[in-house]
Formats: structure tokens, sequence, C-alpha cells
């Protein structure tokens, strides 16, 4: 079963990221992604929702920052609470995450392990692995390659039990 998360109040434009938060390059070469906190433009990201098996899928894709994760949070929330709760969050489409989107996942993470469920990170490209590593996620966090790698998580989880 597949949950389309559509919210009116944001413009989104797939395939189309708008000129002011644009990757730019920095000294080192590295692309660098502006936040757009701040701006009143709408930012262009999307959130569905996918039950597979026993676990909830969350597909991000886009910008989440401090303007869009309040798209997110209530949502992500109210699975953390469940007990007993399986997530996986793939980032595949993810283009850039700020700290309130970290933030917002180690709470949930925390809420999951108190109710006994789990949160899983999948699909990580470089800028959003780089997020994560610079605030020491990654060593906190429950991260796999994919999918697939989620799952067999999940199975070993229910094995040990």
């Amino acid at each position: 079963m597949t949950y389309k998360h559509t919210i009116d109040s944001i413009n989104l434009l797939k395939n189309r990221v708008f000129l002011d938060n644009a990757p730019s390059q920095g000294i080192d070469g590295e692309l660098r992604f502006d936040s757009g906190e701040g701006r009143s433009t709408s930012l262009p990201f999307d959130l569905s929702e996918e039950v597979r098996d026993e676990y909830t899928v969350l597909f991000l894709q886009g910008v989440y920052n401090t303007q869009t994760i309040k798209h997110l949070k209530p949502r992500l929330y109210e699975l953390s609470e469940e007990w007993g709760c399986k997530i996986v969050i793939d980032l595949k489409k993810a283009l850039f995450i700020d700290v309130s989107c970290l933030g917002a996942f180690l709470k949930a993470h925390r809420t999951a392990q108190r109710k006994g469920g789990n949160i899983v990170f999948v699909n990580r490209n470089d800028h959003i692995r780089r997020a994560f590593e610079v605030v020491n996620m990654d060593r906190i966090l429950n991260i796999v390659p994919d999918l697939a790698a989620a799952k067999e998580f999940f199975e070993a989880k229910e094995e040990a039990i």
C-alpha cells in the first residue's frame, strides 16, 4: 500500500531545483547547498510512504531544511511512537538535509528505540552521507546500503529476540 503525502502550501516541481537553492561550487571543489533558511521561496520536496511486509518506508525527495522539515516531522514522530515500529527512511532522492532534519532523525530514532522499534536509513548519496558523518550521526543511527539490507536488518533483529 502506498500513501502519497501532498502539501497544498508547497510548490513541488519535479526535476527542478530553484536557482537560489542550486548547488554552488566551493573553493575546495565540493558542491555546496544553500539551506534556504529565512526565505519565502517554496522549495522542491516530496514525501511518500509505502508499507512493505511489516515495515514502513518513507521516501524523501528534494530539499529538507527548516522550511520543509515541518512536513516530515509529524508523520515520522507518529510512526516512531508505535510499539515495535519498523521504519525505513530512503534518502535516494534527497538532495539536501540540514541539521534540523538530522535532529528530527535523532529524536525519532531514540523514541523508536524506547518503544522497542527501529529506524533504518538507506540509499544515502555523498552529500547526505557527509552530513551524517560531520555530526557523527553515522555512529548513532542504523544505516544500511539499500532496502534489501534494511529487510535483512529487521529479520536479524527478530531472530535475536
